[in-house]
């Protein structure tokens, strides 16, 4: 039975990305390079901040100087955004307010700034407790890393076979099996086709109500 749920949070919990591809944009144009169509970010960012940059960047200009400019001038411009189109994806809200009543623990393990993701947190999902949110921190290395998830599962006092990860891209995959635990997989973040088929992917969510069914499933 599974008693802990750890959320990704960019793509799985909440539609960020068009205000991310609006400052990445500012930020690159900043920097003096080209920038990229919003529908380009739809399937492009994924991973730690440095890693998106490179990215980003022309591939003859992706050096440590490049990427660390373009990753400080993003930060600010982010930080200060309104980020008038982020929301939680619909129904996501429901679907955490349904486990919960359920007995469920949740936490978030993410690459997003900590301090920004609280504050998501605080705005859109204020009657959801959460066991620990684990973002961008100094104290954990990135995703991949099994490190936040081995945190919030000592807090949680559960054991592997009691968490899923639920996530939309290859990072959170990559995470749930290096930590050695069960992913399931959302489509409606950024994630690239193909990345479901991972052998430690044990459910694909097309719509959040199939989180419920698959919790729904494993309990009956």
């Amino acid at each position: 039975m599974k008693k802990l749920f750890i959320w990704d949070f960019d793509g799985t919990l909440v539609d960020t990305i068009t205000d991310v591809g609006i400052c990445f944009n500012e930020a690159l144009e900043q920097c003096g390079f080209p920038t990229h169509e919003l529908s380009f970010y739809n399937h492009f960012v994924g991973g730690n901040l440095e890693t998106v940059v490179s990215r980003l960047l022309p591939k003859n200009e992706d050096s440590k100087s490049n990427i660390d400019r373009v990753k400080k001038i993003y930060r600010s411009l982010y930080l200060a955004n309104p980020k008038p189109n982020t929301l939680p994806f619909d129904g996501m809200v429901e679907v955490l307010e349904i486990l919960s009543s359920q007995g469920v623990k949740h936490a978030i393990n993410t690459n997003k700034a900590q301090v920004l993701t609280e504050d998501l947190c605080q705005q859109y999902f204020l009657h959801t407790p959460f066991v620990k949110i684990v973002g961008y921190d100094s104290c954990y290395p990135s995703k991949p890393s099994p490190d936040g998830v081995y945190e919030i599962m000592r807090l949680a006092k559960v054991t592997r076979e009691e968490t899923v990860y639920v996530g939309d891209g290859l990072s959170d995959i990559l995470t749930a099996k290096n930590a050695n635990i069960d992913c399931l997989f959302v489509t409606w973040g950024q994630g690239k086709a193909g990345d479901e088929k991972h052998q430690c992917v044990k459910c694909i969510a097309n719509r959040p109500c199939d989180i419920v069914a698959y919790y729904k499933e494993i309990i009956s």
